[in-house]
C-alpha cells in the first residue's frame, strides 16, 4: 500500500499522467502479494501430494505383503431351519479371518439355503475336499446321512449361533496350523521355565492329558496362536530321563529348536 501526500494529488489534476506514476507502485505490491499467494498454494499442494504419495506408498506396500500370503478357504455348506437365519449364518461365517505371518484363511459358504440337508447337499460338499455340512437347527434325511457317512462328510448340528462360529473358527485354526503328522497322544501345560546351564530353557509341565513320548512330533500352542511344530528333544521326571509321561504328571521337557516358553503355553503330542 503507498500512501499518497496531498500536494502530489493536488498535482495530478493539472497533470493526469503523475497519477498513473504514483499507482504503479500499489500494482507492484499487489502483484507481489499475488505471487507469495501462488507460492503458498503451491507448496501446500505439493505437500498433500507427498503425503498423499507416502499414504498410497505405504498402502501398496502392505497390500504386495498380503497378497504374497498363502490364501486358504474353509468351504462349508449351511442349512437352516428359515432362509433368514440360513443368510444371517453366511454373513458371519464370510466375515471370518484368521491369519499369520504365513497364511490366510477365510470361509467360502458353497451353498446356504433353508431346509433339511439332503443328498444334493451332500453332491455339492463332495466336490470340494473337505468341505463340512452346517445343520442348524436342521436334521439330515436319511438318505443323505447315508451318503455323508458313505463318502466321509462331516454334518455338524447345531442350535446356537455362536457355537456354530466357534466351532468354524475352530477349524479355520486347524487349516492356518494343521496338526503335526501322527496321532494326537497327550498334552501339557507349562507351569514354569527353568534354565539349564548347557541345555537351555526347559518347559517346567504338567501332563493334563494322554501320554507324552520322547521323540513324539508337537507343537506348542499360545492361546489360539501356534508358535512352532517340532520334536521332544529331551523329557525328564524330576531328574531322570523319560520315554513317556502319563497325565497327571510332573515332567521337565525340552524341544528341539524352541526354548520360548511362557507359563500356560500347551504342549500337544503326537505319535506316527
Amino acid at each position: 500500500f503507498v500512501l499518497v501526500s496531498p500536494s502530489i494529488v493536488d498535482s495530478t489534476q493539472h497533470c493526469p499522467s503523475a497519477l498513473m506514476h504514483v499507482s504503479i507502485p500499489l500494482y507492484n505490491l499487489l502483484a507481489a502479494i499475488n505471487f507469495q499467494l501462488d507460492s503458498v498454494v503451491d507448496r501446500l499442494a505439493r505437500e498433500r501430494s507427498s503425503s498423499s504419495y507416502q499414504t498410497n506408498l505405504m498402502s501398496s506396500i502392505n497390500s504386495a505383503f498380503t497378497m504374497t500370503k498363502d490364501h486358504r478357504e474353509m468351504c462349508v455348506v449351511v442349512k437352516a431351519d428359515v432362509q433368514g437365519t440360513a443368510e444371517a449364518l453366511t454373513r458371519a461365517l464370510r466375515d471370518l479371518k484368521r491369519e499369520d505371518e504365513e497364511a490366510i484363511v477365510t470361509v467360502k459358504v458353497l451353498t446356504s439355503e433353508a431346509g433339511e440337508v439332503n443328498k444334493g447337499d451332500i453332491a455339492i460338499a463332495d466336490v470340494t475336499k473337505d468341505t463340512t455340512i452346517i445343520a442348524f437347527n436342521v436334521a439330515a434325511s436319511y438318505e443323505a446321512s447315508e451318503e455323508a457317512r458313505m463318502l466321509g462328510i462331516p454334518i455338524e448340528y447345531y442350535s446356537v449361533v455362536y457355537d456354530a462360529i466357534e466351532s468354524v473358527e475352530s477349524r479355520m485354526q486347524e487349516v492356518l496350523s494343521p496338526t503335526p503328522d501322527g496321532e494326537f497322544t497327550g498334552a501339557a501345560v507349562v507351569q514354569e521355565v527353568f534354565n539349564i546351564g548347557g541345555t537351555g530353557n526347559i518347559a517346567g509341565s504338567k501332563c493334563t492329558e494322554g501320554i507324552l513320548r520322547k521323540g513324539g512330533n508337537v507343537r506348542v500352542l499360545r492361546g489360539d496362536k501356534i508358535l512352532i511344530e517340532t520334536t521332544i528333544k529331551t523329557l525328564r521326571n524330576f531328574k531322570a530321563d523319560a520315554d513317556s509321561i502319563e497325565a497327571g504328571n510332573d515332567c521337565g521337557i525340552g524341544l528341539r529348536d524352541f526354548e520360548e516358553f511362557e507359563a500356560g503355553d500347551v504342549i500337544e503330542c503326537f505319535v506316527e
